[in-house]
């Protein structure tokens, strides 16, 4: 079975506890998907794909590989569960730790490795900087940053850990959110 093309793929890399599912539930205060959970959803278990626009499918997972003893080999099953439609663009919004666990890579090798794997015509790896702990993770490895320079569509950046989510402060609009949702569907 040939892999499906990701149109964009979107991955918030952070360490465990560092914030990551509380920033990918606040995309939810945004127009394209503020109709799914009523907005920023509380509960831990949400669905992993979404029918976003006619065209545009998303898949979204609010815990890492990582964090689930994971393989590659499942990243890659899962990626493939989010596709429906080849006449659909596919987004894809996922988490994964900086440091690897010992099933897996770390998320800069993981973001990386899923370029030679899937065809993927945009990406952004995104870290949490500082995380919800004070932790500086936002590095860029010499290898990331050779990968940076040979591929024109793929970039790198650090949305500011400190900035509040809806679930910490429900009258506030995310910012982190907006910039997320902007490489997601508006790019």
């Amino acid at each position: 079975m040939s892999l499906p093309i990701i149109d964009t793929l979107v991955m918030l890399i952070a360490d465990q506890n560092g914030g990551k599912s509380n920033q990918m539930r606040s995309i939810f205060e945004e127009f394209e998907l503020s109709g799914k959970y009523g907005g920023y959803p509380k509960q831990n278990k949400i669905d992993h794909k979404y029918e976003v626009h006619p065209d545009i499918d998303l898949y979204l997972r609010l815990s890492s590989w990582h964090e689930k003893g994971q393989t590659y080999s499942q990243v890659k099953r899962d990626l493939r569960f989010g596709y429906s439609d080849g006449r659909r663009r596919y987004k894809v919004f996922v988490p994964a730790q900086v440091t690897p666990t010992d099933k897996l890579v770390g998320g800069e090798e993981l973001f990386m490795r899923l370029f030679s794997d899937f065809e993927i015509r945009r990406g952004f790896a995104v870290w949490i900087n500082p995380d919800r702990l004070g932790r500086t993770a936002f590095a860029i490895s010499p290898e990331m940053a050779e990968f940076l320079s040979t591929r024109r569509h793929v970039s790198a950046l650090a949305i500011d850990g400190r900035a509040a989510h809806p679930g910490a402060a429900p009258a506030k609009n995310s910012v982190n959110a907006r910039l997320i949702a902007d490489l997601l569907f508006r790019l």
